[in-house]
């Protein structure tokens, strides 16, 4: 689905001051209501002051399942933790629809744990070889790991729905150019 001048896995770059959240939840309402197929996942709501972790959750597109990802670790806690069970359950709803093929393979985050080499890396490297388009948010503190990772082989977009939406076009655009000769 790509030729020279698309590349089917692109970076959504944010800075902490951008809701990539919204944005990203918004591009993919719009391709869902275009009829794509979308697999992966985005962050539905993020309120963690206070440590309201059990509020943070994540949204599987495939099933529409809403999927807590941290856990409070009590009042004492500087902080939230993601919840291993959770990103390895998500993990595996990604995998499988991964074998389903969709028009579109969103990761709400490359974070921590995937610039250390966890979390979604692998099912973002498996939908990226197999040519499905990835869509992942990708924190301005961790690009240096993003590109490590992806190796030239992506675009970093801004985070805006506008990069979103020329980088969908010019994907389609591709597909579209290709079309014709796997049909002879």
């Amino acid at each position: 689905m790509t030729d020279e001048n698309v590349k089917c896995l692109a970076a959504l770059v944010f800075e902490k001051s951008e809701d990539v959240n919204r944005v990203m939840a918004e591009f993919a309402a719009v391709l869902a209501e275009r009829g794509r197929r979308l697999a992966g996942c985005i962050q539905v709501s993020a309120n963690t002051q206070g440590c309201a972790c059990p509020e943070t959750h994540v949204l599987d597109l495939a099933s529409g399942a809403r999927i807590p990802i941290l856990q409070d670790l009590g009042a004492h806690s500087q902080g939230c933790r993601a919840d291993g069970a959770a990103l390895a359950d998500m993990a595996m709803r990604a995998r499988r629809a991964l074998e389903q093929r969709p028009d579109l393979f969103v990761v709400n985050r490359f974070g921590r744990l995937e610039s250390e080499g966890r979390g979604m890396r692998d099912e973002i490297a498996a939908a990226a070889v197999s040519g499905i388009p990835v869509l992942v948010g990708v924190a301005s503190r961790y690009l240096d790991a993003w590109r490590a990772f992806a190796s030239g082989l992506d675009e970093e977009l801004a985070c805006r729905q506008s990069a979103l939406e020329d980088w969908w076009q010019r994907l389609e655009q591709a597909a579209r150019a290709v079309e014709p000769l796997t049909e002879r």
